[in-house]
């Protein structure tokens, strides 16, 4: 279950603006988003894309990006830290257009979060910014894209299970993990997880995995060295189209990708008023997600129990009760719907990198429709004072002379020419004239 925070409200927000002079590069806010990891607490990343038609006939919707903070303090000193690190203009006390969107997407992860989400060869290929792609995917569509974000130091608890799991033979593991990695999972501290792995490691020696388990444990140590970051993932929109189009342009690998866990139709007025801290779904994942079987099987226990339901009469007799079926019946229904409604879901926990990716601002801001912000008077003397004199220039062109500088002097050489002989043609024809008379 989400927990929910204190904030200040329009206080602990701010509007991100690229600078049209800005030079944004792929995953530029990793260094903010490490800021924020080291300050643990939660925020909020948006970015709106309104329908075209919103804003009047003749003007074009333009994209925003906003943040919202902890609390005004947290605000403050993150809206530095931004201005500081990025050719952007912060706004601070605004708010977050809210607008009731028809439908919304809760996305979760297809795979285990230890699976980065962006492959381990695409990080170093990686020359497109994504979120220029998500900005030209969905511009003009009426879209929300809602980050709730939240340091999560023991999730590196989880990926430590898996590469445990991929380089520890099968025999090794006992009928004891059944029961002991949920509990340890529930502690949420992975401590109790690492001290296993490395006894079983001590036990089995040598494991040999082919090349594909070698590359996804070697993505998951690479996400392992990195800040994690639990994340809940929302897409908001006015059809299921444009959410599903907006879902594709996020990021996706070989590995691992955002998939839908669940659509809400109608849902509440956007953004919500109350700041929630994402979570792992341990509990849900490790506890709740058993009461499926649990649940019926014991009903039908206790009704056997009780003499109600005998379910040897379902083997052995030749024509089975009503009674009989109507317990059998009850107990499916009832697994059916506690497995829809406590299902495991696949926490969204990415890295620094992975998290950059998605959380940003677009890097090709002369060609997408993004509101831009207003460069500084500061910025712009610098770069009048940064300008070469006449004089200098005068002697750069000097040293260098170029086709255009060559065609004027050519030029004014002609004219100098023409002059001289129109003056000499002038006092030829007056001598001429004065012996005449």
């Amino acid at each position: 279950m989400d927990l929910a925070v204190g904030r200040g409200g329009s206080a602990c927000w701010v509007e991100v603006r690229p600078l049209i002079t800005a030079k944004l590069e792929s995953a530029s806010f990793a260094s903010v988003l490490d800021a924020l990891h080291d300050l643990g607490k939660p925020f909020r990343f948006f970015i709106v894309v309104p329908k075209d038609g919103d804003c009047g006939e003749d003007e074009r919707s333009l994209v925003r990006f906003f943040f919202e903070f902890f609390d005004e303090h947290t605000r403050a000193q993150m809206s530095n830290v931004i201005r500081t690190l990025l050719d952007v203009e912060v706004i601070g006390g605004v708010e977050l257009p809210r607008h009731q969107y028809r439908f919304c997407a809760d996305l979760e992860l297809s795979k285990n979060y230890a699976l980065p989400l962006v492959f381990n060869g695409q990080r170093q290929e990686l020359v497109v910014n994504l979120i220029d792609r998500l900005v030209a995917s969905v511009a003009g569509l009426g879209v929300c894209v809602e980050v709730v974000v939240q340091a999560d130091p023991n999730a590196a608890g989880g990926i430590q299970n898996f590469v445990h799991k991929k380089t520890t033979p099968k025999s090794t593991s006992s009928t004891n993990s059944l029961v002991l990695d949920p509990l340890v999972d529930l502690l949420g501290t992975g401590i109790g997880k690492t001290s296993k792995s490395e006894s079983a490691k001590g036990r089995s020696g040598v494991v040999r995995v082919d090349s594909w388990s070698r590359e996804l444990v070697r993505g998951a140590e690479l996400k392992l060295a990195s800040n994690l970051f639990v994340c809940k993932i929302l897409v908001f929109g006015e059809s299921l189209q444009s959410i599903q189009t907006a879902k594709k342009a996020l990021p996706a690998a070989p590995t691992n990708k955002l998939k839908t866990f669940k659509t809400t139709k109608k849902p509440k007025q956007h953004p919500t008023p109350t700041l929630r801290t994402p979570t792992r779904h341990v509990m849900r994942n490790n506890v709740l997600c058993r009461l499926w079987w649990a649940i019926p099987l014991s009903l039908l226990l206790l009704a056997g129990f009780f003499g109600l339901f005998n379910p040897l009469n379902l083997v052995l007799s030749a024509s089975i009760s009503g009674v009989d079926l109507g317990f059998v019946g009850f107990g499916v229904f009832l697994a059916v719907c506690l497995f829809m409604g406590f299902r495991k879901r696949q926490p969204i926990v990415l890295s620094t990198q992975e998290l950059a990716q998605i959380v940003g601002l677009p890097t090709a801001v002369e060609k997408l429709p993004v509101v831009l912000g207003k460069v500084p008077l500061s910025r712009m003397q610098l770069d009048y004072e940064n300008q070469p004199t006449k004089k200098a220039k005068k002697q750069e062109e000097d040293k260098n002379p170029t086709v255009e500088n060559t065609k004027e002097e050519v030029t004014d050489v002609w004219s100098q020419e023409c002059k001289t002989n129109w003056s000499a043609s002038s006092d030829y024809q007056h001598g001429f004239s004065a012996d005449s008379e």
